[in-house]
């Protein structure tokens, strides 16, 4: 059986985690979605296993997503992120660098390097149901293959 991965997406925007989460649903991804860092850090710390990816906004209303990154590595080490941001400079890049993120992405998302990359860090595929959570509420969705 392949391993389910567990995806945390830290996301404020509501057309951008729609667009996440469709380009994630189409494999066997387990999603979790926070919406501040107030609410990634509460979801976090109720989380009873290893995350595989995290993408993180940069720009959120309560902070930025590197803190909540920096918090993560205190208790996890490392975890492959992904970052994305309408705001991308060379300061931004630089400091992911540094950080060990894995990638960055100027809003909006272009959909096929966003693919490519996720599926690079995340490399079983083919499953046909993922899972969407937000807090302790669950949503199926059913992905149909042509």
């Amino acid at each position: 059986m392949k391993k389910k991965y567990k995806v945390f997406v830290l996301e404020d925007s509501d057309i951008q985690i729609t667009q996440i989460a469709q380009n994630l649903m189409q494999d066997d991804r387990k999603i979790i979605l926070a919406e501040s860092i107030r609410e990634a850090k509460e979801i976090y710390n109720h989380i009873d296993s290893d995350i595989d990816l995290f993408i993180l906004d940069l720009k959120l209303p309560d902070g930025d997503g590197i803190d909540f990154l920096k918090y993560v590595r205190k208790s996890s080490g490392f975890v492959p992120t992904i970052i994305e941001s309408g705001f991308i400079t060379q300061n931004i890049k630089n400091n992911a660098a540094k950080l060990g993120i894995v990638a960055y992405f100027q809003k909006p998302i272009i959909t096929s390097e966003f693919n490519q990359t996720v599926s690079i860090l995340l490399p079983e595929k083919n499953q046909k149901k993922s899972t969407l959570e937000k807090g302790s509420k669950n949503v199926n969705f059913k992905i149909k293959r042509a």
